[in-house]
């Protein structure tokens, strides 16, 4: 067995955990997004809506917590969320790059060549 079809092989067994966790951290991805505008939301209204605000930011402090969870499960799993498209998921092993992307029930993940190998 080469050394890419076990590291192929590993990454296949790894798609339903990734599908997984990409799921969470896109659900608490647009959960974020929607609060920050409410917040702004809420800052441009006249008048006084501290408390109001307070509370949207403490829901919003815990959703960037859970985000910040999801991304030590991925770096755990030698993976982390890919800066330029958060729907994509980029994982090493061997000095080789996957990438895992949606809807993964489809694509499964994808070797990435642009990379060089160790």
């Amino acid at each position: 067995m080469t050394n890419e079809t076990a590291i192929l092989q590993r990454a296949k067994r790894m798609v339903p955990l990734i599908h997984s966790i990409t799921m969470e951290a896109r659900d608490r991805t647009r959960a974020i997004r929607h609060l920050e505008e409410k917040v702004a939301e809420l800052s441009a209204r006249p008048g006084e809506q501290t408390a109001e605000i307070r509370s949207v930011e403490a829901e919003l402090f815990l959703h960037r917590r859970e985000l910040e969870r999801v991304q030590k499960e991925l770096a755990r799993l030698g993976c982390s969320l890919d800066a330029d498209d958060p729907q994509r998921i980029v994982c090493s092993a061997d000095g080789s790059e996957w990438t895992y992307e949606q809807p993964l029930d489809e694509t499964g993940f994808r070797p990435d060549h642009s990379s060089p190998k160790a």
